[in-house]
């Protein structure tokens, strides 16, 4: 059931009604690189499709709220859905820390933004360009979004899997007498997920 007026979740994101939770994401994670304002820029249309499509994997992709939608369509949303933030966190490697008010009105701020590694370069120079000053151009290598598997790390048609030492918890429990010691897992380094078969580009 699809309200009248309002379009159909399922072909905002290019799906069928029968596709898997793994399937929704994927078409999403298309639809966000390729409407992504960064890529658009002034592009209102695309900027709009780009809520939209937030919107509709914001519902599909949470279980409960897609099955509400399934029975009831947009009526059953109570109040009209919402842009979940955990979307964006999500696909941190896709929007960035500050994309979520950018373009949706959040309330995040530019200063909760994780900070990027610092870059270091070594140059050596002579005594005599250090006495009179000298200009030389250097280049320094940055991380780039890997295209073939954008950004997942796992290899195209493959996904990640819960990481066998810790169930996926991301981290481990000891026991030390009245002690629970927790540290992060040494496997996963904390993730809780693993890469079986990793992208043959960025390895």
């Amino acid at each position: 059931m699809v309200d009248v007026g309002q379009r159909d979740y399922y072909k905002v994101l290019g799906v069928g009604k029968s596709a898997s939770q793994q399937e929704l994401k994927s078409a999403y994670r298309k639809l966000a690189v390729k409407l992504h304002p960064d890529k658009n820029p002034g592009d209102q249309n695309a900027e709009e499709a780009f809520k939209e499509a937030a919107e509709a994997y914001g519902i599909l992709g949470d279980p409960e709220k897609r099955a509400v939608y399934d029975q009831y369509g947009h009526a059953g949303l109570k109040g009209g859905p919402t842009v979940n933030q955990d979307i964006f966190r999500e696909f941190s490697d896709i929007f960035g820390g500050s994309i979520f008010g950018d373009i949706f009105g959040g309330t995040q701020t530019r200063s909760s933004v994780r900070r990027g590694a610092d870059y270091r370069y070594d140059l050596s120079i002579t005594f005599e360009e250090a006495i009179k000053g000298t200009e030389t151009r250097i280049r320094i290598p940055s991380v780039q979004t890997c295209s073939n598997c954008v950004g997942s790390g796992a290899a195209p048609g493959t996904e990640k899997s819960p990481c066998s030492t810790c169930d996926g918890h991301g981290h481990l429990r000891h026991q030390q007498g009245f002690l629970v010691v927790s540290r992060a897992c040494g496997r996963c380094h904390g993730t809780g997920q693993v890469i079986p078969t990793p992208c043959p580009e960025c390895s």
